[in-house]
């Protein structure tokens, strides 16, 4: 068994309020894990309307002057944050340049981040298909574990005393349920191992429909149960307590409805990675259920070594609290 293992956790920070409760967060889990807590905020190149449209000869602008003066009022804001949390000024970052996720995941590589904390607005519905959330894109493609925060209400502790681990008995799974095993044995939480047998639509050599066949519904249930045992006799929980769930729904659904009917407290999930075009049409159960899910969701990459090497290094701009602007190199 594995001994989980936190040094730096990395909190992007857009000044909203969900972003800054995401701090408290990531405060209480470095204090169990001795942990040193960096925040990230990504500036975009935002210019006013008045740099668009031509200006009376008496009016002067300067774009360098204007986008200097917004910079130095991030990194202020950026400062009294860290100061009010208690942060050193020393591990707060500023990004310039490229999208905010692609900004966050090259960090998190460059400080060996092991944990990224960020809250999620929840977009759904057709907004959500074509702009996704910044949660989620940081779900896709993040070198190291992403714990998605959520405060529906404001809890004086973090209190983890359940997680859910759904398992499909693959091999990112199993991943997903070591790094669980960890973090239980870190919180003294009980592990829930749910695995979802819903078979769909079940197609005959015709191309008729069949719905929810039960005997095979059956069979698929035995086989969940067969390979749950073997699971459960492979892995070595340490001091966790554990129990298993097998459920006839869809996964997303079961999964976020089993966290909901029984005050589940964290899910913690692996992510097969898919991408492309694929990846937009369907989705991974993990996103959905970053999507969905009534309680933070902890998403460990199955991949993490391949999704590191696609973060490209492009030169953008980097500022750090107290130290002049400079120019970031091309790994």
């Amino acid at each position: 068994m594995k001994k989980l293992s936190i040094r730096n956790i990395l909190v992007p920070i857009d000044f909203s309020k969900m972003s800054i409760q995401a701090i408290e967060t990531a405060k209480r889990l470095a204090k169990r894990s001795g942990a040193t807590v960096h925040l990230v905020h990504v500036h975009g190149l935002n210019y006013p309307a008045a740099f668009t449209a031509p200006m009376p000869p008496f009016q002067s602008f300067s774009v360098v002057d204007y986008q200097q003066e917004i910079e130095q009022n991030v990194v202020r804001q950026l400062s009294d944050l860290a100061k009010e949390y208690s942060l050193a000024s020393a591990n707060c970052h500023i990004r310039t340049g490229g999208p905010a996720f692609d900004e966050i995941c090259g960090l998190a590589q460059e400080i060996s981040a092991d944990l990224v904390v960020t809250p999620t607005h929840g977009r759904t519905g057709l907004k959500h298909v074509f702009l996704g959330s910044t949660a989620e894109r940081i779900v896709q493609h993040s070198p190291c574990p992403v714990f998605v925060a959520r405060h529906f209400q404001k809890r004086p502790s973090l209190k983890i005393e359940k997680v859910v681990v759904p398992v499909d008995f693959s091999a990112c799974s199993r991943e997903g349920l070591q790094y669980a095993i960890g973090f239980a044995n870190e919180f003294g939480a009980k592990i829930i191992l749910l695995h979802a047998t819903y078979l769909g639509y079940v197609y005959a050599n015709e191309g008729t429909a069949i719905y929810d066949v039960r005997a095979l519904q059956e069979a698929a249930r035995k086989n969940a149960d067969r390979q749950m045992g073997e699971l459960v006799r492979k892995v070595k929980f340490g001091r966790a307590k554990f129990e298993t769930v097998l459920t006839n729904g869809s996964p997303v659904l079961d999964i976020c409805a089993f966290a909901r009917d029984h005050n589940v407290d964290l899910i913690i999930t692996s992510t097969h990675g898919q991408t492309g075009w694929k990846h937009m049409l369907v989705g991974s159960t993990a996103e959905h259920v970053v999507r969905h899910a009534p309680c933070p969701v902890l998403v460990v990459p199955s991949h993490p070594d391949v999704r590191a090497a696609r973060i490209v290094r492009k030169p953008g701009r980097v500022r750090k609290p107290g130290r002049r602007l400079t120019k970031r190199s091309k790994s």
